[in-house]
């Protein structure tokens, strides 16, 4: 739906300009007092402990919530501690809703002292140049980053980090994506690790598009790194090339096994090895597709579209584009535009697919809406996967 209001607010731009137990039963059993047979569900329920009463009426956390919480809390007996915390909590501009996510993942924090530990914290990210709602942002995002916001930890870090990320917004994205940015050593593993990745030729910008970006990367073991850059030479990717880059990141993201199997599925889809190389030596990131998700665009490809496998193998960014989004969608009009007679020949769907959005609808739908009037509707509704013709 997101896509189809899109579209919609492009088009019309353009336009604008869903008895028998008494015989089972003892003659005994009949002078039993009837309280002994009362069922489990009426014998009254144990007592339900402070702190998950207090977790479900201050925050709003479900019951199973606030029993997963309470393992940890046993001992809270009274509201004034986890009072003290919600409320420094919300001074510092954080909702009810951030509150519970933190609890909910680091339910150890309403028992902190808030002089002690919690002002530190946020008064050392302050002092590093962090406005508050940075500081709110990164805490709720990885709330166990709280356990590391101390200024031996953090300061050394964030003046290294300041070196290779250019803003203190993405500082925050690379951390709250990947804790061990806080974590593992920073002269053992952070620093030797930076250096090798500018041994393989990696520019500053794309050393900090991996630290922002990318999950685990930067704080591997060097080895690790090491063995991933070799692996990369030995499939014939250049290190003076872009593409090692990408390539680099594609099986930073596989390991060895999945690597194997995503190779073996494009064989097995009918890809030959050398188109197969072809495509990783081009677009290295299509392995990272799922399974699923390349059968799909292959057998769209190939039956719906007629195109080769050595056509696709040859413009590998098809396989990376949304199938319901933009290929399915496109290639229905284009395929109605064809059938109507408003175009001398059929167009290459590499030339129409790759096409950003604007112009798609500029060349292909408001220019030919006079002849036939619905093409909008047409276009927007296949997009949404309802066909009309």
């Amino acid at each position: 739906m997101i896509l189809v209001r899109k579209n919609s607010s492009l088009l019309l731009g353009f336009l604008a300009g869903t008895s028998k137990i008494s015989i089972l039963l003892p003659p005994t059993n009949l002078l039993t007092p009837p309280r002994l047979f009362t069922t489990k569900a009426n014998d009254p329920s144990p007592k339900t402990p402070f702190i998950v009463k207090y977790l479900i009426d201050s925050l709003g956390l479900s019951s199973s919530e606030a029993d997963k919480c309470s393992k940890f809390l046993t001992h809270v007996k009274s509201p004034s501690k986890p009072d003290s915390v919600i409320e420094f909590f919300r001074k510092n501009g954080f909702t009810d809703a951030d509150i519970k996510r933190i609890i909910c993942c680091n339910s150890k924090v309403v028992c902190a002292k808030i002089d002690s530990t919690l002002k530190p914290k946020f008064e050392v990210m302050g002092d590093l140049g962090f406005s508050d709602t940075q500081i709110t942002k990164l805490i709720t995002a990885n709330p166990l980053t709280l356990n590391y916001l101390s200024y031996c930890n953090v300061a050394p870090r964030i003046e290294f980090y300041n070196t290779i990320i250019d803003s203190k917004d993405d500082i925050i994205k690379a951390i709250a994506r990947d804790i061990c940015l806080l974590t593992c050593s920073l002269e053992k593993t952070i620093k030797p690790n930076i250096a090798f990745l500018r041994e393989c030729q990696f520019s500053n910008e794309r050393i900090s598009s991996l630290l922002i970006h990318s999950r685990r990367v930067i704080s591997r073991p060097l080895n690790t790194l090491k063995s991933i850059a070799k692996r990369v030479d030995e499939l014939g990717v250049p290190r003076e090339s872009g593409m090692f880059y990408y390539g680099f990141l594609s099986l930073c993201r596989l390991n060895s096994d999945l690597f194997d199997a995503k190779i073996k599925l494009l064989i097995s889809l009918g890809f030959s090895e050398s188109e197969v190389l072809s495509l990783f030596l081009k677009h290295p990131l299509i392995l990272c597709l799922s399974g699923k998700n390349l059968r799909y665009k292959v057998d769209f490809f190939v039956k719906e579209v007629g195109c080769k496998l050595s056509y696709v193998s040859c413009h590998p960014f098809l396989l990376s584009l949304s199938l319901t989004k933009r290929l399915i969608p496109r290639n229905y009009v284009m395929e109605l535009i064809m059938k109507k007679g408003f175009l001398k020949k059929k167009i290459d769907i590499v030339n129409f697919a790759s096409m950003p959005e604007r112009k798609f609808l500029e060349k292909y739908i408001v220019s030919f809406q006079k002849r036939m009037p619905e093409l909008p509707d047409v276009y927007l509704s296949a997009s949404a996967g309802i066909f009309l013709y």
